[in-house]
C-alpha cells in the first residue's frame, strides 16, 4: 500500500510483522457488516519495509464502477491457521484494522488507496494460566449467584460459615 503509512506490530504493539510468518488479507463487503475476504493472502514484508504487504489490486467480486465498498484489513500468524478463521479458532494471534469505505474504480483507472486506514497490533493466544483464572473465577461467580460463597474450608451458604 504506497501511499498509506499504517504498519502492522506484534502483540508488543512494537515488533513490525515480518516475513512469511505472519500474513494479511483483505476483507470487503458493500456494508460494514458483510465483510469477506477478498485476493490473495499476503505475506509481510522484511528489513526496512517490515510491517507492510507488497501493494495489490483486489477485484471485488458483484462491484459496479463507483460503487461504495467498505475494506478491513485481516492478519494473523501462519503457523495457527491458513485464514484469519482457522488462526481465531485455534487461539492463534490475530489482528484488524479499522473499516473504511472505498470506491470501485475499473482498469484503466488508478486503483484506490485505503486513505484512513490506521495501524493496529496483533491480539495474543491466551495463555492457559489466564484461562485457568478465568475458569475459576466462572466458578466462584457461578456459585455466588446460587447464594453460596467459597471459603477456603469449602462451599458454605452466605451467612453460615465453616472454619
Amino acid at each position: 500500500m504506497s501511499g498509506v503509512d499504517a504498519p502492522v506490530f506484534d502483540t508488543d504493539c512494537a515488533t513490525r510483522l515480518a516475513g512469511p510468518a505472519y500474513v494479511a488479507q483483505a476483507y470487503v463487503g458493500f456494508t460494514p457488516d458483510s465483510l469477506r475476504p477478498v485476493g490473495s493472502i499476503l505475506p509481510f514484508r522484511t528489513g526496512a519495509a517490515a510491517g507492510y504487504v507488497s501493494a495489490t489490486v483486489v477485484t471485488v467480486p458483484g462491484s459496479d464502477l463507483n460503487i461504495n465498498v467498505f475494506f478491513q484489513m485481516r492478519a494473523w500468524e501462519t503457523r495457527t491457521g491458513a485464514s484469519y478463521e482457522a488462526a481465531i479458532a485455534a487461539g492463534g494471534k490475530h489482528g484488524y484494522s479499522n473499516i473504511i469505505p472505498m470506491v470501485v474504480d475499473f482498469p484503466p483507472g488508478t486503483p484506490t488507496e485505503p486513505i484512513g486506514l490506521q495501524s493496529f497490533c496483533l491480539v495474543p493466544e491466551p495463555s492457559a494460566m489466564i484461562l485457568g483464572l478465568l475458569g475459576g473465577a466462572a466458578l466462584i461467580l457461578a456459585g455466588a449467584r446460587r447464594g453460596r460463597v467459597f471459603r477456603p474450608s469449602g462451599w458454605a451458604r452466605e451467612g453460615r460459615y465453616r472454619c
